[in-house]
């Protein structure tokens, strides 16, 4: 069978019209629209209170949600402005073949974590800077 042939369309049945899609379409669009706003709405709120709750987030959502770039980040870890979170580090033990002597050793090499931002700290830090501000009244 030919391409030509596999996509023609039978005599007796003529395609859709333009208007009749555009009705069909028009009906169904408020109510997709209305589902997928609901889904992305209950996702996304989904999504914030676990990051409000969490003790700990990853470098990009915190930079994202604070609307600042990585580099801006990374100079607020330098400066103390954001404390890292202390993560779990892992021992690796491998046995490698010396290229010079050819004799087996040993290589022992610690395998750090994800770095993570820890919100705790920054969620404390921005209270007590809250507290001391003159412009609040207590």
């Amino acid at each position: 069978m030919s391409h030509q042939n596999a996509i023609q369309v039978p005599a007796d049945k003529t395609p859709l019209s333009k208007e009749l899609v555009n009705s069909v379409v028009s009906q169904l669009l408020p109510a997709l629209e209305s589902a997928l706003s609901a889904t992305i709405v209950n996702s996304i709120s989904l999504q914030l209170t676990t990051l409000a709750n969490s003790p700990t987030i990853s470098k990009k959502d915190f930079a994202a949600i604070n609307g600042i770039s990585s580099a801006v980040l990374e100079k607020w870890i330098a400066n103390g402005v954001v404390l890292l979170a202390p993560t779990p580090s892992t021992t690796i033990t491998q046995q490698r073949k010396n290229r010079k002597t050819g004799q087996m050793q040993t290589v022992v090499m610690e395998r750090h974590g994800n770095a993570l931002i820890n919100l705790e700290a920054w969620r404390e830090k921005n209270r007590q800077q809250a507290i001391k501000c003159r412009y609040i009244n207590r």
